[in-house]
């Protein structure tokens, strides 16, 4: 078993897979709104700062070199944790990535709407709390 960090590798099925580095600036709320990706796993394993990230009910907050596991099927979301904001690396399905880069360039809720559908995808039904895990 390969570990990264102090978390060790997830050794699900994941056969065909994109890597995102993304560069988070602190922002006081979620960086996406909670949703489902009904056909893919998605997996947020951070280089700097922190990250929270909620699946299904439970946050569970992510420092360098830790990572985190969002099953298909499962309601999440995530966001920063301090004020120098996180790299992550991102690890998802083809058809999530075609998700991310479509939801960044539509232009309206009736595109966003019909880009979820598309992909597989849905917000999910009940918002979850934005507090810090332990508050």
């Amino acid at each position: 078993m390969v570990a990264l960090g102090r978390v060790p590798w997830y050794q699900g099925g994941m056969a065909d897979f994109v890597i995102r580095r993304w560069e988070l600036a602190h922002y006081d709320g979620l960086q996406a709104p909670p949703h489902v990706h009904e056909r893919g796993d998605e997996a947020f394993c951070v280089v700097r700062g922190r990250l929270r990230v909620l699946i299904g009910d439970t946050w569970v907050e992510l420092g360098p070199g830790d990572h985190a596991t969002v099953p298909a099927g499962t309601a999440h979301t995530f966001a920063t944790a301090g004020p120098s904001g996180a790299d992550v690396l991102a690890v998802m399905t083809p058809e999530i990535d075609a998700l991310v880069t479509a939801l960044h360039t539509a232009t309206t809720d009736a595109e966003r709407a019909a880009q979820w559908a598309a992909h597989h995808a849905h917000l999910a039904e009940d918002r979850p709390s934005t507090r810090e895990p332990g508050e």
